[in-house]
């Protein structure tokens, strides 16, 4: 169980070196990743309700 302690550990370090970013975003670039996150959240929505329709729940 150790590697797994190890393991985890390793990307706790990680998390926390990259919790606070580094670069600063112009408001537009914003408005564009809101726009992406909502296409990309609208995809998925859209496969798991062509899943469920397809498997008759």
């Amino acid at each position: 169980m150790s590697w797994i302690h190890d393991a985890a550990e390793k990307i706790r370090g990680i998390n926390r070196r990259y919790a606070v970013p580094r670069i600063r975003l112009s408001r537009g670039t914003k408005v564009v990743l809101v726009i992406l996150r909502i296409y990309l959240l609208t995809l998925v929505g859209l496969l798991l309700y062509s899943l469920v329709t397809r498997l008759g729940y």
